[in-house]
C-alpha cells in the first residue's frame, strides 16, 4: 500500500492533498513521468539532464515503492468485463476494506490508439485523442463529481506498466 510521508492515496489518508488545480498525485506522476521519458532518450547524457536522473533517481524509486499496486488487493470476484477493462470486487491486504476496481489494459488502448504506454494518465487530456479517451476522462469528472447518491465514489486511479486501475467504493456490492 501507498505509505510514507505525502505519498499516501489522499482520500485513503487524511482527505485531499490539493488546494489548487493539480494535486500531489498528479505531480508525483509527472516526476515518473519526466523520469521516464529522459531516461529512455538520447539526452540521458548530456550533463544538466543526466543531473536531473541522478537527482529524481531516488525520488522515482520511492514513488513506484509506495504507491498503490495491483498486488496490494486480492481480486474476490470478476463482476464485469468489457471491451477495455474488467470490474472487480476486492479487498484491499493492508486495512481489508472492500473496493470496486475497474481495471483497464493500457496495451488493449494502445492498440486502439488511446493511451501512450509510458505516461502518465495526464495524456488522456490530449485534444489529439479519440473519442473513447474523452470518454475515460468524462467518466473520471463524473465519479469525481457525481451526485452520491446514484454514483459510487471514486477513491483513487493509480496506474502501472499494464493497467489504468480505479478505486471505487463497493459497499453496495457487499
Amino acid at each position: 500500500m501507498s505509505t510514507g510521508p505525502g505519498l499516501c492515496a489522499p482520500d485513503l489518508v487524511e482527505g485531499p492533498q490539493t488546494t489548487g488545480p493539480v494535486g500531489l498525485q498528479t505531480l508525483l506522476d509527472l516526476l515518473v513521468g519526466v523520469y521516464q521519458e529522459f531516461y529512455s532518450s538520447s539526452f540521458a547524457r548530456e550533463k544538466y539532464v543526466s543531473g536531473f536522473l541522478q537527482w529524481a533517481e531516488p525520488l522515482v524509486r520511492e514513488v513506484k515503492r509506495t504507491r498503490i499496486k495491483r498486488e496490494d488487493f486480492n481480486i474476490l470476484k470478476v463482476i464485469g468485463r468489457g471491451p477495455f477493462s474488467e470490474v472487480a470486487v476486492a479487498r484491499m491486504r493492508s486495512t481489508q476494506q472492500v473496493y470496486a476496481l475497474k481495471i483497464m489494459n493500457k496495451w488493449d488502448m494502445l492498440r486502439r490508439g488511446e493511451v501512450h504506454p509510458h505516461k502518465p494518465v495526464l495524456i488522456f487530456m490530449n485534444k489529439k485523442t479519440t473519442k473513447m479517451t474523452a470518454c475515460y476522462q468524462e467518466e473520471r469528472e463524473v465519479l469525481l463529481k457525481g451526485d452520491r447518491r446514484w454514483i459510487t465514489e471514486l477513491h483513487y486511479s493509480f496506474q502501472d506498466d499494464n493497467y489504468l486501475v480505479r478505486m471505487n467504493t463497493a459497499n453496495q456490492l457487499c
